[in-house]
């Protein structure tokens, strides 16, 4: 099948073998949290998770819900196998830096296309993503956000305003940095700044990697590679990555067609084919590839190219 974009009407969907199109966010009624829960979108109250004993209550002014960020150096995220360690003075020097943790409902908005840039973040639990609304209503999603990636930093940080949106995906907690903690990081700590630098450039070639598949690759070899880059970025967030093959993956087909700049019924109709060929298996908002190899040959990708990166 080719990739036609349709316009003017949403193409239904048929036969949906893979992914819901739609889920419901959670509405919990209180106000007051203890702890953190692993991407829910069942409407129900979340659990005590990987943040336990931290209460998250609402600030007044902002209308998030916040509390104090535990210390870097309990934070479990820095002991996964993607991250570059940081010494103790690094991580105390770092932490200074952060306001607050910030909870939010999956589809709570975390900055907007046009604002003014006040803050930079860590994705410290759940998932998030960015995106560019389209003058005709569309938008395209220009990166899935996991555990661990640091976003919101732009050339201008210190007056400009933001050049895209970014969303909570799921029930997300954020380490917040202000633009001018974020500056005077840079000012006074050279070390903190060369890592920084070091992101803006894996940044730079994360988006490289997505022009190449929108413009060269087929909607099938897009697809593939979405589902390979995450399953691949997913592993390495386990403490033993080695011979895992299922991962959580709690997208919808809408959101891999903004991904992938393809329509809803394409994305249906190409997992459909990926499934049917054996190179992976979408069961339950669960992502299971038998043989990654196999993957990455689909996607023209080669995935095993990994270096560990800082975290801050």
């Amino acid at each position: 099948m080719w990739g036609y974009r349709f316009t003017g009407y949403r193409v239904p969907m048929v036969d949906t073998v893979a992914l819901p199109l739609r889920t419901t966010p959670g509405d919990w009624p209180d106000r007051m949290r203890t702890g953190w829960e692993y991407p829910e979108q069942t409407g129900q109250r979340p659990r005590v998770g990987i943040v336990p004993g931290v209460a998250f209550s609402v600030n007044e002014d902002t209308g998030f819900e916040v509390a104090a960020p535990i210390r870097c150096m309990e934070c479990p995220v820095r002991r996964l196998a993607l991250f570059q360690p940081l010494n103790s003075a690094e991580i105390a020097i770092a932490e200074t830096f952060r306001t607050e943790f910030r909870h939010l409902k999956p589809g709570t908005p975390i900055f907007r296309q046009g604002e003014i840039i006040k803050e930079a973040y860590t994705l410290y639990a759940g998932w998030a993503y960015l995106y560019q609304n389209l003058m005709d209503g569309g938008r395209q999603i220009l990166r899935l956000l996991l555990p661990g990636d640091f976003f919101g930093f732009q050339a201008d940080i210190g007056n400009g305003v933001r050049i895209h949106s970014a969303q909570a995906l799921t029930t997300t907690t954020l380490c917040v940095f202000p633009s001018a903690n974020i500056l005077n990081m840079v000012r006074e700590h050279m070390n903190l700044g060369i890592r920084l630098i070091w992101m803006t450039a894996y940044d730079e070639a994360v988006a490289y990697e997505q022009v190449v598949s929108l413009g060269r690759r087929s909607a099938r070899e897009r697809v593939a590679y979405l589902l390979l880059d995450l399953f691949h970025r997913l592993r390495l967030r386990q403490q033993d990555p080695e011979g895992i093959q299922t991962v959580d993956l709690p997208l919808t087909q809408e959101l891999i067609a903004d991904v992938c700049g393809l329509t809803q019924i394409h994305v249906n109709r190409t997992l459909k084919s990926l499934r049917n060929d054996k190179l992976l298996e979408l069961k339950g908002r669960r992502l299971h590839v038998p043989d990654v190899d196999l993957l990455a040959c689909e996607a023209k990708h080669n995935y095993n190219t990994f270096t560990p990166r800082p975290l801050l």
